[in-house]
Order: C-alpha cells, then structure tokens, then sequence
C-alpha cells in the first residue's frame, strides 16, 4: 500500500515540482521509503508502505529487467506468485514483491495481464520507447487514481490535494453536491468528484495516455459479469461448497503480509466471518479492532463477545473503542481533511479511530467485511428488488413469508406492490421524491445540477439492482473511506469480499437465493454457518459501528450553530429551522443527518478553497 503521483506533458520542471510536492502531501501513504523518475515529458513519484518484501528490492519506481518499463504501483496483488510460476518460472527475480512480478509480467502480457491479477492496485507504468503512460485500477476502485488535465499536462495522484496549487480556488461540482445534500448520496456519479475539475480514473479500466492527449479514453478490462437468467443454478450443496471454499480462499491470501495483520469486528454477519476464518485457520496472533456505543440500545458488543468467545483460544487480541466519545467539533474538520469531500455519517470517523488503534498497535495491515452487502444483496432496496421478482414471477408462499419474516410492515409491502403492478409510476415518484428532497438547496447550486448524469435504476432487474449497489449508492463510497481513513496513519486496509472470483462465481446463481426465510445475504450465511455464533447467524437488524449523532451534534450545538448559520447553498428557511430544533433540543434522525451533511460541506468548502 502507497502513494503514487504522475505527470505527464511538456515541461519537465513543472513535472518535478509537482511529484516533489506530491511527496510531501502523500507521507502519510508511505512513510517508509520514497523515489522519484524522470524523463523526456514524464515525472513519476512513489511512497512506500513496505507490506511485502521489506528490503531494498521493493523499492520503486522500478524499472523492468529490460530496461524499457518504468512502474510506480499501490496495492497488493494476492497470487503474484502463483503469476511467477505461470509465466516468469525462469525469470532471475532479485526479490519476493508484486511489484517486480507485474512490471516482469506487463514486459509479457501488457494489458492483458490484468485478467489474471487477483487483488487491489492503482498503478502507472512508463513506456520509455512509446512514450506513453500505461493507468490501471482495480475492479471495484479499491485504490484510488485521481486526474487532472492542467495547462495540457496530466496531473495523476492517489489523493486530490496533488492536483491543485497552493492557495487555488476549485470550483464545486453542482450535481454532487445537490445529491449529497438532499439524500447523502455520494461517490455514484461516474468519474465526477465534489471537485468540478477533478475526475477518478474508473474502476476496472485502463488506458495508455500521450502527453498530447486532450481527452482520457479509457478502456474496461472487467465489469460484473450478466448471466442470463435462463444459465443460472440454484444455491444447492455444491453451490454451497464451491462458495464456502471461494469465501475461505478470499480470506487466507489476503493475510499475504511480512508485518502483522488485524481486523475489525462490528459484530455483523460479515465481519464476524472473516474474524471466524482467521481464527480458523491462520495461526498467527489476530488483533481485533470494534467500536460501540457502551449502554446504547444500538450496542452490539455482545456479538463482538460471542465471536471473541467461540475462539477464545485461537490468539485473538481485543481493542475496543467507545463511540460515546465522538465530538462532531474535534473530529469532523480532521475527518473532511482526511476524506478530501464530505462524507455520509459520523460511523467513518469511527472507522477512523479504529484506523487509529490499529496504528497504535503496530498494525500495518487490517481485513475487513466490506463488500458482502454489494455482493449478497444485503441491503433494504436490494432485498426489495428480491421481493419484487418473487411476486412478478407469482412465488407468493416466499414474497409473503420473507416479508413477515422481515417485519418491514404494510408500507413496504405497498411500495413493492407498487413497482410490481405499475413500475413506471412507482419510478417517476421515487424521481418526484428524489427532486422534492432538493427544495431547501439553494438555487445557485440547484440550477447547475446536471441530472443527465444521474441514474436511477429500476427495481424490476435484479441485474440493474447489483450494479447499482456496486458502482453506484454503496460500493464507491465504502471503498473510499476506507483507503483514506487506514492510509492517513499508514495502515493498509484490505476487503476479502471484493475478490472478484466471487462475484463471478454469485453471477452464475440466481439472485433471489441471497434472501429465504427473511435472512438478507442468506448464501453467504448458508456456506459460511461454521465460522458464525448462532446469535449472528439469525441476526436480522443491520447495525455497523453505530454513532450516537444526535447526542455528538447537541453536546457541540455552540460550535455547530455558528457554522450552520454561515451556510448560503441552502435556503435560510431550512437554515432557520435546523438551528431551531439545534437550540431547542429536539433533533430526530432525519433532521440531525441534515445539518451533519450542511456542515460537512461547509467545512469541506472552507478547508479546500472551494468556490461557494
């Protein structure tokens, strides 16, 4: 795990200063070791969080046994060895780090070596006889790759503080901010940012960029595959078993590591899974890291303890946090810095003091369970969707008996009949409503919105709902804070769900498996029931490092209030009537995620010099 930053254009100086002050600005990323290469129309930066191959043989940028390629690349690709064996078994490697096998790899196979790569990288590599830039993510946007096209130069970087100048003002992208005021939408639009002129380069593409490229064409090497119904099977024993082993084997190679590993545990089936696995079958010490909120009725401590307690001799070594401690005044500004944008809710500042502990503990490397809703249809809109093509296809014993199950109650029930008798109605309300809950925006920002860039997906196609959830409202942003949050005090985290040979073995299953008997992610549960205390297997509610807003946002109304009243992208009417339930004690769940998000992107204007 790392930093990397490029530049790609004319001026060779102008290349230098900027990865020098990239240097500076991604430490945190790799405070192990740094280095920098420069040529014709090129400058490419790298710090190093040394993980695999602590020695000197990991150092990058590194330039392959040829001499023709030149790589700077963050992440971990878990089979690099296996890919040794394969195509390089006569190749005299100088050490055991991924990065020589890709750069060796790449002197082979060139893009097509991405197929095989199993893991998590952003990555840049120099064609010194082309004189173009190879860029690469990986398939679901774990690293982050950010670019900027500036005075007709290629401006590339892990973070977005490299991209601009010191002091400049950045102008605010209208769409995003609009959706992330009204609903807290984030990280769903494609390759916009909050920045108007900051782009991602998107998951599970590629592209080869010349110095005299005005425009980024990209190419997609992967995307979640679409089986048709009709080749699907059911989640039968052999299903089950081919699961099991492909859950087990996503967990163990993600433990590739010269330094300790931790996780952390909230409690919730998917967490609990990978600790269970561990604990199963790595025989090395497992820190676990968990953060409640002590004497909550949202407190899931006694999940984390059943977990710890069913491998209480399996070297677990527990760090806990109390989330009765956040201060919306101490820790938002650290946070929005960190996240360079605003963000959802104060569970990733959460995240972030697990981050914390980590790094206080000696812990370079943390496994986590996100990913497993994405992949297993674990959240309400994707369970609806089930529910839907239960009804659409007349399964009504199993539409009825999840919906009691699931106690979602007589309005959920309507909706879903709704989308199922008259989609194009139900479609137009929840777009009626999504542009209702832009009302207290103010109209500078609203008039700006572009909604051709919003997609809103039908429920009808369980395939829609997937990608949805994947590239849209959910995956975008988890990986997203996660990278930033561990990478902030030079932790590394890793997710085991996201091993893309899950997602194309779930393909092949259909869909509607992942809900029977009321149970969300009912495959996962299912093929995975031996690692699981049976109190998590039967849990229904969905929780996640809960943080007690209201209380955070009222014991710091004196801070929250002043910065509330400086927001002008939103009406002073909304203004006003936050600030009154602020003063007046009376914030409901619903209002206190307004004036967090109101905040938020006050504070994010303020820090990044965004024009308002």
């Amino acid at each position: 795990m790392c930093g990397i930053a490029g530049y790609l254009g004319k001026n060779v100086e102008l290349g230098l200063d900027f990865v020098g002050r990239a240097k500076s600005l991604l430490q945190h990323r790799g405070p192990d070791d740094f280095g920098i290469y420069s040529g014709e129309g090129v400058a490419l930066l790298h710090r190093r969080l040394s993980i695999v191959d602590l020695s000197p043989t990991g150092h990058q940028p590194m330039t392959s046994s040829c001499g023709r390629y030149v790589i700077v690349f963050n992440g971990e690709i878990y089979n690099h060895m296996e890919l040794r064996g394969r195509y390089l078994s006569s190749h005299p490697f100088r050490g055991h780090s991924d990065t020589e096998t890709i750069v060796e790899l790449f002197r082979l196979r060139q893009e097509k070596m991405l197929d095989e790569m199993v893991g998590m990288w952003a990555l840049m590599i120099w064609d010194t006889e082309r004189q173009q830039l190879f860029v690469s993510r990986d398939r679901y946007g774990q690293k982050p790759v950010y670019v900027r096209n500036v005075n007709n130069a290629w401006l590339i970087a892990s973070e977005m503080k490299p991209l601009f100048a010191n002091g400049e003002r950045s102008p605010y992208n209208a769409t995003a901010l609009a959706e992330y005021l009204a609903l807290g939408n984030y990280g769903h639009l494609g390759t916009a940012t909050f920045f108007g002129n900051v782009r991602h380069f998107p998951q599970g593409h590629y592209a080869w960029i010349h110095a005299d490229d005005n425009e980024l064409k990209t190419t997609c090497y992967w995307m979640l595959p679409n089986v048709k119904a009709k080749d699907k099977i059911p989640f039968d024993a052999a299903a089950k078993k081919r699961l099991h082993d492909l859950v087990v084997d996503a967990v163990l190679s993600q433990t590739m590591a010269d330094v300790p590993i931790g996780i952390t545990l909230s409690g919730g089936i998917d967490s609990s899974i990978v600790a269970g696995i561990l604990a199963s079958y790595y025989d090395k010490d497992i820190h676990v890291f968990t953060a409640q909120a002590k004497d909550n009725k949202y407190d899931e401590s006694k999940y984390v303890d059943a977990v710890v307690a069913k491998y209480s001799s399996n070297h677990m070594i527990l760090h806990r946090k109390n989330l009765n401690e956040l201060s919306v005044k101490n820790d938002l500004p650290k946070y929005i810095g960190i996240q360079e944008e605003p963000f959802g809710d104060p569970s990733i500042i959460a995240h972030g003091g697990l981050m914390d502990m980590a790094a206080e503990a000696g812990i370079k490397v943390i496994l986590n369970g996100q990913g497993a809703d994405e992949l297993f249809f674990g959240y309400n809109n994707m369970a609806q969707a089930i529910l839907l093509q239960e009804l659409k296809s007349l399964q009504i014993g199993k539409f009825y008996g999840n919906l009691k199950a699931m106690n979602l109650g007589s309005k959920y029930l309507l909706r879903t009949l709704l989308s199922a008798v008259m989609p194009g109605i139900a479609h137009n309300a929840r777009l009626k409503s999504r542009h209702g809950k832009r009302e207290h925006i103010a109209d500078a920002v609203t008039r700006r919105v572009d909604d051709s860039t919003v997609k809103l997906y039908l429920y009808d196609n369980l395939y829609d709902v997937w990608a949805e959830s994947v590239y849209g409202v959910h995956l975008p942003h988890l990986v997203h804070y996660d990278d930033r949050n561990g990478m902030a005090v030079s932790v590394e985290g890793r997710s085991p769900f996201l091993d893309h040979r899950l997602a194309d073995f779930l393909a092949t299953i259909r869909p509607e498996e992942s809900l029977r008997n009321g149970l969300r992610k009912f495959m996962l549960r299912e093929s995975c029931k031996q690692y699981l205390p049976d109190a998590i297997y039967n849990r229904t509610d969905k929780i996640g490092f809960y943080t007690p807003l209201i209380l955070a946002l009222t014991n710091d109304a004196a801070w929250v209030a002043p910065l509330l009243r400086q927001c002008d992208f939103m009406k002073p009417e909304f203004i006003g009537s936050m600030l009154g339930r602020l003063e007046s004690k009376t914030l409901d769940t619903p209002s206190a995620l307004q004036i967090w998000r109101t905040i938020s992107v006050k504070l994010w204007m303020n820090q990044f010099h965004v024009e308002g």
